[in-house]
């Protein structure tokens, strides 16, 4: 079982945090990394979790929705995507947890689709990743260097960098 936590055990992990999406832009370095398909965005994933190696985290809100939403949302879920969901501890009203590859694969469609947004944690690399605007995912790092890296990989993976 994947345990959630809360924001301040996210933080400890080392992840950078910002409340909203415009504090982020004028906290840190950022760039906007554009997607022109889920398989790109997905490879782009791979590769910056083989750099965060047990160090990626994401929100996941489906713990603090209301009832009838929650029973909307699972059924718009496949098997494959239900048996991740039940690894992962719903019961509290938490929303943060730590992502290995299936976790993230599984948050990522969820988050192209528009079906539930998340956002992507990453402590040693330090970046946050939010969620999608039409296949657009702002990054978010703590300096030039590491914003550096992350447009690096992208750009590998074939999609666009917008500053």
């Amino acid at each position: 079982m994947v345990r959630s936590m809360a924001k301040e055990e996210l933080m400890r992990h080392g992840c950078l945090w910002a409340g909203n999406v415009q504090e982020a832009f004028e906290t840190f370095e950022s760039v906007i990394i554009s997607a022109g398909s889920r398989e790109k965005m997905t490879a782009y994933f791979d590769r910056i979790l083989a750099v965060n190696e047990d160090a990626a985290y994401a929100d996941f809100y489906y713990p603090v929705l209301e009832e009838d939403q929650k029973q909307k949302f699972l059924s718009g879920l496949d098997s494959r995507q239900m048996a991740v969901l039940r690894r992962m501890e719903t019961g509290s009203r938490q929303v943060y947890y730590r992502a290995d590859r299936e976790i993230m694969e599984v948050l990522l469609e969820i988050t192209v689709t528009g079906w539930l947004f998340s956002t992507f944690y990453f402590a040693h690399k330090k970046a946050i990743i939010w969620g999608n605007y039409n296949m657009e995912f702002p990054v978010f790092c703590e300096n030039r260097e590491t914003l550096a890296c992350y447009t690096g990989l992208a750009k590998e993976c074939g999609l666009e960098c917008h500053e």
